[in-house]
């Protein structure tokens, strides 16, 4: 039998995941390839620091250039996190003819172009199903069972992170926790469960579900799409009184990320919050829960959801990969597979959509709000009751289609007024 070399760059809470999937399921892995996975190296940056994972010392380095470079490493699996030294690393191994498995979305976003031209330049496997929704395999449907049909429409769940933090906001709201304390709290639950880092900043700004969606949309649409091109806006400047707001009007708030080709041609790509009604199948994904919704013209419609944060999600990623990628270093077929062909083309910018809006404003006094209910009353807005909070008062709308350029361009001026205390915008799914 076969023996595949392995050296594992991180052994955090992912790399703990895949030590830890690859030992349970050793049996498995053997009849499904034909070979026996031996760990050569961990490269950790701390090697004295305690584990969940057991990793016998001999096998811990912090000399990660070695591992990579070893004539005796068959795969290298990448799960450090962050654009460097990790991209480093991946050309190295690449550049030496292994086959790489990559968790980065992060790497995979910004120079996943580069370096997957790089891998077929020798004759080596780069694969990444790990970067973009845990254990959902859409990479591998995309690029497969998919690969016939021309998508239109992706949208979804990514970062399970916001899902689970959201979810908890709403039950605090439902069980009497003050408003106020609900994001705090939710937030320090997701961190004590290892779903949230010590800096949330990645998951609750959007950063980690703009990547991810950049690379959705490229192997949806087969068009490079940069980062910066795909609109972000993050949960942070939301409120437990939106919670109280939206589902008292019927919705919930989910941080969504679609892509979708519009009918000029332009391929839009955005992360933000998003009113969806409660009998939405995306709104049903509840705590670290991520789902995917896809639209095409062969298939008409699918939907992918399951349980997406922490080690063993990610880790079941890893390992598919690595199955593919010991079958074909078996055939000697690595980096033989040819890649769909990204195709230049115009992105949209969010400025050129429109959308339902919620609204909510809160004011020092009745003329406060009178001056934000002018400034929308061209999309016909559904305004509720006034509301007394410790604020000041409240008042709650759902507009109309308004286009986002002009409808951002009535309420800016009045957030910089003394007597406004807060103009809050969320946009509504797209029918």
């Amino acid at each position: 039998m076969k023996t595949v070399r392995i050296a594992l760059l991180g052994a955090g809470t992912v790399g703990g995941g895949v030590l830890s999937l690859l030992r349970e399921n050793a049996p498995l892995l053997e009849t499904q390839t034909g070979c026996r996975f031996e760990i050569r190296y961990v490269v950790v940056r701390d090697p004295a620091k305690s584990r969940a994972v057991p990793i016998p010392p001999e096998l811990i380095t912090t000399d990660a250039e070695r591992a990579v470079s070893d004539p005796q490493v068959d795969i290298v699996i990448e799960v450090l996190g962050g654009l460097e030294p990790a991209s480093h690393l991946i050309r190295r191994a690449l550049q030496a003819g292994k086959s790489v498995i990559t968790a980065n979305k992060m790497v995979m976003a910004i120079a996943g172009d580069e370096l997957i031209r790089l891998a077929m330049a020798h004759r080596a496997d780069l694969l990444h199903e790990a970067s973009v929704a845990g254990s959902l395999p859409i990479l591998t449907l995309l690029q497969g069972a998919l690969a016939g049909n021309r998508i239109e429409r992706v949208l979804g769940i990514v970062n399970s992170t916001t899902n689970f933090i959201l979810t908890r906001m709403e039950q605090a709201i439902e069980q009497g926790i003050p408003t106020e304390n609900a994001y705090a709290d939710a937030l320090a639950q997701a961190q004590s469960l290892g779903y949230a880092e010590a800096d949330p900043s990645s998951d609750v700004e959007g950063y980690d579900a703009q990547y991810k969606m950049a690379i959705l949309a490229r192997l949806a649409f087969l068009q490079y799409v940069p980062v910066e091109s795909v609109y972000r806006e993050g949960i942070t400047h939301l409120s437990g009184r939106d919670l109280v707001w939206t589902q008292r009007l019927g919705y919930g708030i989910k941080l969504i990320g679609t892509a979708e080709r519009l009918p000029d041609g332009r391929l839009n790509v955005r992360v933000h919050p998003t009113l969806l009604p409660r009998m939405h199948p995306l709104y049903a994904l509840k705590d670290a829960n991520s789902g995917l919704w896809l639209q095409g013209n062969g298939f008409r419609d699918l939907f992918l959801h399951g349980f997406a944060a922490g080690a063993r999600p990610t880790a079941s990623a890893v390992l598919g990969d690595l199955v593919l990628a010991a079958r074909n270093l078996a055939l000697g077929v690595a980096g033989a597979t040819p890649q769909p062909s990204l195709q230049p083309g115009e992105t949209a910018p969010i400025e050129s959509l429109s959308f339902r809006y919620y609204v909510r404003a809160v004011g020092a006094s009745e003329d406060s709000l009178r001056a934000v209910r002018e400034a929308v009353a061209e999309w016909l807005p559904e305004w509720q009751s006034v509301e007394q909070t410790p604020e000041g008062i409240e008042q709650v709308c759902l507009t109309t289609l308004a286009p986002e350029m002009l409808f951002r361009a009535r309420l800016e001026p009045l957030r910089s007024r003394s007597d406004i205390r807060q103009i809050q915008v969320i946009r509504t799914l797209p029918d």
